[in-house]
Formats: structure tokens, C-alpha cells, sequence
């Protein structure tokens, strides 16, 4: 794979997750309001992630990114484990920047271009993030 292929790989899977996110903002979602929407979001929000990544996958898939199931499942990996830590995502232009960034380096990870030790080296800052961002939740209070 020369640098064009990896830097095209990388636009297309940036592109792909922002079209795939754009779905859901242009449905008119107003399920419910107050605390009864707990069980709805519950539900709602893995499957909304799992859509937008099964669009993205599909949308890379046509973009000829192959493979493109490694980038559609470690990309959600790499955006919560930006904004579980560093990210805050104030308005939609960041959140599509977040979420473009975080396809495009998951789809530069699992390029094939790049030595085994190359692809872990980038995935381990990923995996330090997420562990951080996630386990303190999963830990009981002191």
C-alpha cells in the first residue's frame, strides 16, 4: 500500500462516518422527555452507535477501504476513548471533527501498509485512554 492508498484509506473512512452521522441528525428524534427517557437512552444510544457504525462500514466498504470492519469497530473505540478523557464536544462541528479524526487514525491503525509494531504503538495510546476514561466509572466510590 503506497501513501496515496494510506492517506485516501484514512479520507474515506473521515468521510464515511460523517455522512453516517449525519443520519441521525437530520431525523427528527423526540422520543420522550423527563426521567423515563433513562430507559429509552439505555437502549437508544448503542443502537444509534451501532447504526452509525454499520452505515460508516458500509459507506468505506463502497469507498473501497478494505478491509473496512477493523476501522468500522475500532473507530467508536478511539472516539470514546477521546471523549471519555481529553474531548469535549461543546457543539456538532467538534463532534464530527472528533468523530472524523478518531475513523481516519483507526483507519490508519489497521492499514495494512503498517509493521505489526507500528499498529501497536498507535492503537496502545487508544487503549491507555479508553482503560482511563472507562474504569474509574466502573470502580466504586472511595
Amino acid at each position: 500500500m503506497s501513501g496515496g492508498e494510506l492517506i485516501r484509506r484514512c479520507l474515506v473512512a473521515a468521510a464515511g462516518v460523517v455522512l453516517a452521522a449525519l443520519v441521525p441528525q437530520v431525523v427528527p428524534w423526540r422520543l420522550c422527555d423527563g426521567p423515563a427517557c433513562l430507559i429509552v437512552g439505555i437502549i437508544a444510544v448503542p443502537a444509534l452507535v451501532f447504526g452509525v457504525a454499520l452505515l460508516a462500514w458500509a459507506i468505506m466498504a463502497v469507498g473501497r477501504i478494505r478491509p473496512a470492519w477493523p476501522v468500522a469497530l475500532g473507530g467508536p473505540l478511539v472516539f470514546f476513548a477521546l471523549v471519555s478523557t481529553v474531548a469535549d464536544l461543546p457543539n456538532t462541528v467538534v463532534f464530527f471533527v472528533v468523530a472524523a479524526a478518531s475513523y481516519a487514525y483507526a483507519a490508519l491503525v489497521t492499514a495494512d501498509a503498517l509493521p505489526r509494531a507500528w499498529q501497536v504503538a498507535l492503537a496502545a495510546p487508544v487503549v491507555v485512554l479508553f482503560v482511563w476514561g472507562v474504569v474509574p466509572r466502573l470502580l466504586p466510590a472511595s
